[in-house]
């Protein structure tokens, strides 16, 4: 009988270190996922390339600056990348209160394609939209500086989404990353 009882004991101090264990381990995997949010986070903000890189060395006037023939910004161009492989997707120009999307030609996007309706248009810029509106409303931002955004289509295929007064560097970054995960996500169904 001594030796069940010991073998009932080891077992218990044996389960006892293995769930103790397991939530190491839980707490450390939690730890590491935090950790890749966070790093995948960074790798989308510099997948862009700035225009820099794009155009040959020399001087260049500051974005935004306005161009001396026709007396518009100019733009900052980058380029928005897929989330799995890496190739360019679209580019965007950047002006301080314009970004203009465009597909590359190689790639055609429908409109109705899930999530561009349902996400991007109606839960990200929608829902900015409709938190400037509500700035307006209480005098917080002047009527005209709310964020605005249209999407052109030539023969059902996206050619251009362009959205106006995005106003902050922080929301300029998250809709450019949003427009490329969705993006993505489009090419993939």
């Amino acid at each position: 009988m001594a030796t069940s009882e010991d073998e009932l004991r080891r077992n218990a101090d044996l389960k006892l270190w293995m769930e103790t264990r397991i939530g190491e381990l839980q707490e450390e995997i939690d730890r590491l996922k935090e950790a890749l949010a966070v790093i995948d986070s960074v790798l989308r903000a510099s997948s862009f390339k700035p225009a820099a890189a794009l155009a040959p060395a020399g001087p260049r006037p500051p974005v935004g600056d306005a161009n001396e023939l026709t007396g518009e910004p100019i733009p900052e161009i980058r380029e928005l990348k897929k989330d799995r492989g890496g190739e360019t997707i679209a580019v965007a120009q950047l002006t301080r209160q314009r970004l203009k999307i465009e597909p590359v030609a190689e790639v055609a996007l429908k409109a109705d394609t899930p999530p561009f309706k349902s996400f991007l248009l109606g839960k990200i810029l929608s829902g900015m939209k409709s938190t400037d509106e509500d700035s307006v409303a209480k005098g917080r931002l002047k009527k005209g500086e709310e964020l605005k955004f249209t999407v052109s289509e030539k023969n059902g295929k996206i050619t251009a989404l362009v959205i106006e007064n995005y106003r902050e560097k922080e929301r300029m970054t998250e809709i450019l990353n949003t427009v490329a995960w969705t993006f993505s996500r489009m090419l993939e169904k």
